[in-house]
């Protein structure tokens, strides 16, 4: 406890411009993250950060429920498809801009026209490629035309679509100043958007849109500030200058909580930890071409040991996940089940495939929990007599091997690409290019007709068996839940995360609230 409280005077000092001690009083919830925000406009800033506060700030034509798997009216009130390629929707009458002009279908039409014009760039650009154009019907009525059969089309609308003002944003010589002074239709107005002093968010006091699927906000006022350092994330903690905090080590959470000041809550979301294997050889590694040293590897690996590493003592309340996709996204089909641990099997297989002896495999890792994660597989791996060496490395040098063609064994994580629809997932992890280390022409096929495919029974059927496959063969196989823990004051609750399974940074503004005394 001692450093404790030399961390808490260090945050005092540091952090003595933020209001001190718990805001429940001033209806005031303050967070912070790793990295400074500078701009709440989340085209050009794809950052998890920016999405939570950005979900806050606009609203999208149409929300998803998770539970239901059904799209909910959000600006639009009612939409149809007039053809199979083209999206109508009827809008709503009372939606006001932050600052008090009226929505229209001209809004709309203006964002659509901003995101696909080819002078744009943007590193999300091809989240709108399926989009040919847009046309306002009238005021209140506004149709989106699609290049082709796009079946995921609400799935991306409804997450990837925020719309932005024409009047603000368009006249805007420099539309990088749009996210230093963000205009929208959501929930919470932005007061301030500032990299130093951080983003403050204001809940409005009309929000006619909201429903069950996205409501108003519980909250008067959110505000989040960059702090890079766990220590100093701590150490404002401890000062009263923070009421929530994420990214702290499991044990420094536990002793947090046992402190007695201060809750820890596990919000498991849909995001995984995956293993994927060289099945193609393109490292030049030939046992893991081999499906039983394959399956012998993943028989050696303990789901319980990594949800420790990742949970610490909140294991136990980590679950186990179905698959790389969730039952509640669209397109989510899984009959195969991963290989479950049995090192008997595993020692079986490695002779089996010519191996008794083992051989020696590099475990590439860019995050700081992938990397332990690695740690943990690598020590596992010893029973079947594979010697695993850890690669931690930079994104950027994570990249640059898998182009070359080098990795051999990489432990990743994937969010489900924060889409109600499995259409990124398979994007991300089957796609042809320099993700592909298992060289089979089935998954571009399935995934190719999956595409374009209206008929949702059949295309669940191609998805379904894309992860199938995937697992069938110890290719690309979930390894444990993503879950995030949460240290806050006690008079702050968390909740909702079964109904936000992919909320952006695992955290959504209506799933704050103030405890009841």
């Amino acid at each position: 406890m001692k450093r404790l409280a030399i961390l808490a005077l260090a945050g005092a000092a540091l952090f003595a411009a933020i209001p001190a001690r718990a805001q429940h009083a001033q209806d005031t919830v303050r967070i912070s993250q790793q990295e400074p925000v500078g701009t709440l406009d989340a085209y050009l800033d794809v950052r998890p950060e920016i999405f939570f506060l950005r979900d806050a700030v606009f609203d999208t034509l149409v929300t998803y429920d998770y539970a239901k798997r059904i799209f909910v009216p959000l600006l639009a009130t009612s939409w149809t498809h007039v053809d199979d390629t083209t999206l109508e929707f009827k809008l709503r009458h009372d939606v006001t801009w932050h600052d008090g002009k009226p929505f229209t279908a001209a809004d709309v039409v203006y964002t659509v026209d901003y995101l696909i014009d080819p002078k744009v760039r943007l590193r999300t650009k091809s989240d709108y490629e399926w989009i040919a154009g847009a046309t306002a019907v009238d005021p209140y009525t506004v149709r989106i035309k699609e290049k082709r059969p796009t079946p995921a089309d609400l799935a991306l609308l409804a997450t990837q679509l925020q719309i932005y003002p024409e009047h603000v944003h368009g006249p805007l010589k420099d539309k990088v100043d749009f996210g230093h002074h963000p205009i929208g239709t959501g929930p919470y107005r932005a007061v301030q958007v500032d990299p130093a002093k951080g983003v403050i968010l204001e809940k409005r006091k009309s929000y006619p849109q909201g429903s069950y699927a996205k409501p108003a906000g519980t909250i008067g006022r959110i505000q989040v500030v960059g702090i890079p350092d766990a220590g100093a994330r701590v150490a404002s903690l401890l000062a009263g200058n923070l009421d929530l905090v994420r990214d702290i080590p499991a044990n420094q959470s536990a002793a947090l909580e046992a402190s007695g000041q201060f809750a820890v809550t596990l919000g498991d979301t849909f995001g995984v930890y995956y293993i994927m294997m060289d099945a193609a050889g393109r490292s030049g590694l030939k046992p893991l071409t081999d499906r039983r040293v394959r399956e012998a590897i993943l028989r050696s690996i303990k789901p319980d040991d990594l949800k420790r590493i990742i949970a610490g003592k909140w294991a136990g309340q980590v679950s186990d996940p179905k698959g790389l996709c969730d039952p509640s996204q669209i397109g989510c089909k899984l009959s195969v089940t991963p290989p479950s641990y049995d090192p008997a099997t595993a020692k079986k297989l490695m002779a089996e495939a010519g191996y008794p002896t083992g051989f020696t495999v590099n475990l590439t890792a860019f995050s700081y929990l992938s990397g332990k994660i690695a740690e943990v597989i690598s020590g596992e791996l010893r029973a079947i007599n594979v010697n695993a060496k850890v690669q931690q490395m930079t994104f950027a040098a994570y990249r640059a091997q898998q182009i070359a063609g080098k990795q051999q064994i990489l432990i990743g994580a994937w969010g489900g690409g924060a889409v109600p629809d499995v259409d990124h997932t398979l994007e991300f992890l089957f796609s042809p290019g320099a993700r592909d280390y298992h060289h089979d022409k089935r998954f571009f096929d399935l995934v190719q007709a999956s595409e374009h495919e209206l008929d949702q029974a059949k295309r669940e059927k191609e998805t379904g068996e894309v992860f199938d496959l995937a697992t069938s063969l110890d290719y690309l196989v979930p390894l444990t839940r993503y879950p995030v823990l949460w240290v806050h004051s006690k008079d702050l609750t968390l909740s909702g995360f079964d109904t936000h399974p992919m909320a952006p940074w695992g955290l959504s503004y209506d799933m704050l609230s103030w405890a009841k005394k």
